[in-house]
């Protein structure tokens, strides 16, 4: 989605769930400031996710679960097509709300992918992470970051990290990794300017998943995660398997 075709207050759901591209970012940044309705969606955008976080999911009856799928078999999921002859001004009015769709979507594939394992804290993270899931998106300027796998030294699966700079906590989630070897664990890594710093957070994921919650000091550039010895490490020993700049 480019900033030369969206108006940058409707970037606010989006750039809330860190669903913006650069250029987006540091055009709705420069807005942001400024701008108390931009402010207060954001805020709305972020307590909405900090109350998903928190919450415990049930899972839907087979009869509910039917009814949905029933229900998107019947629903159309393109849009109309512009007809020959439309006037200049309902051809733009039809590309904008598909832009804007587009936006909302990749806001809502966002809140999937962070808050999926957020959610469900009976699967081995403790009742208490979705609470400081919550308590950390809860910070408007939290901000959110999917770390992208590093496929040519073998890397697969995903980690999302999300952070709070007023309350000085951060939440990391990783699923599908495969287990770390005997005696080795995973280790993320607040890059700054100084280099890289320690989270001391060790996990082998041995089932696949990774959960944590840490405090945070300073102003990350950048997230890495590596695997160490299960004892950590002060410098990363191993490859960078994944990786993110802010």
């Amino acid at each position: 989605m480019s900033n030369d075709h969206v108006d940058v207050h409707h970037l606010a759901a989006a750039y809330a769930l860190d669903a913006v591209d650069d250029v987006e970012r540091r055009a709705f940044e420069a807005h942001f400031h400024s701008c108390e309705v931009c402010r207060a969606d954001v805020a709305d955008h972020r307590e909405t996710l900090a109350r998903v976080a928190a919450t415990s999911p049930d899972e839907p009856s087979p009869e509910v679960r039917g009814r949905v799928l029933a229900e998107i078999g019947r629903t159309r999921q393109l849009s109309p097509l512009v007809p020959d002859g439309a006037d200049e001004v309902t051809v733009r009015r039809r590309r904008h709300r598909r832009t804007v769709g587009g936006g909302l979507l990749a806001a809502a594939a966002a809140v999937v992918l962070f808050l999926a394992g957020a959610v469900l804290v009976d699967l081995g993270a403790g009742p208490g992470f979705g609470d400081e899931v919550a308590a950390v998106l809860a910070d408007p300027d939290a901000r959110l970051l999917s770390l992208a796998p590093d496929e040519t030294v073998g890397a697969t699966g995903s980690i999302r990290v999300a952070w709070s700079p007023d309350t000085g906590r951060a939440v990391v989630l990783g699923d599908g990794l495969p287990p770390a070897p005997a005696g080795q664990a995973y280790e993320l890594w607040l890059i700054d300017d100084t280099g890289p710093r320690p989270m001391r957070l060790l996990d082998a994921a041995a089932d696949g998943a990774l959960r944590g919650a840490f405090d945070v000091d300073g102003d990350p550039s950048a997230w890495g995660v590596t695997v160490e010895p299960d004892t950590g490490s002060d410098a990363p020993t191993g490859d960078i398997l994944f990786l993110a700049e802010v």
